[in-house]
């Protein structure tokens, strides 16, 4: 099996896409568990369970537990669906630092030869037209393989894994109690 420079970002996206997905797991198996949630275990939409545990377990949250959980979940949405601007967007709104690494794009599609090396001299030369960085493209242009580089580069897949253990720790403490609201919890 052939290796590219590229398979530690992606690395790195398997690892924030496998701990949001586990955020999801563990929140259905507290709604599981717990029988005045067990009805939502099961709910299609995340959104639908994130809701019913945050009102069962109000009074052991705090405003910050609900924010992370929350966040938590859209963040791990935009991983998922590969919405790497949105991602980027979503940990600057929650007031997480983030970089861009300054991954640029150069369509040479349709020139000839002399044409296309014009434009990768000017490319590398950093001559404006000859380029577009990643991150300033509109939300509808693609550039899949360029966010993945710049999101891998910028460290924004290990802070997103970071923001997926914040919350599974705030659910495994859940997971945990012996008593919510004043009343028995079983053990799974």
């Amino acid at each position: 099996m052939e290796n590219y420079p590229s398979d530690i970002f992606i690395e790195q996206y398997k690892a924030a896409a496998a701990e949001g997905a586990v955020i999801e797991l563990k929140l259905r198996l507290l709604a599981d568990k717990v029988p005045g949630l067990q009805k939502w275990a099961r709910a299609k939409k995340l959104e639908d369970i994130e809701v019913e545990v945050v009102r069962y377990f109000d009074g052991a949250l705090s405003e910050e537990d609900k924010k992370t959980l929350r966040f938590c979940r859209q963040l791990r949405n935009k991983i998922l669906h590969c919405d790497f601007n949105e991602v980027r967007h979503k940990l600057k709104q929650s007031g997480r630092s983030t970089r861009s690494v300054g991954v640029r794009k150069c369509d040479v599609s349709g020139l000839s030869g002399n044409e296309l090396v014009a434009k990768i001299h000017g490319f590398i030369a950093g001559v404006k037209g000859t380029f577009e960085y990643v991150s300033d493209a509109s939300k509808n242009s693609g550039h899949i393989f360029g966010w993945l580089l710049e999101m891998g580069a910028g460290g924004d897949f290990r802070l997103a894994t970071g923001v997926f253990k914040e919350a599974t720790a705030i659910v495994n403490r859940l997971i945990g109690m012996d008593n919510i609201n004043g009343q028995p919890v079983e053990k799974p």
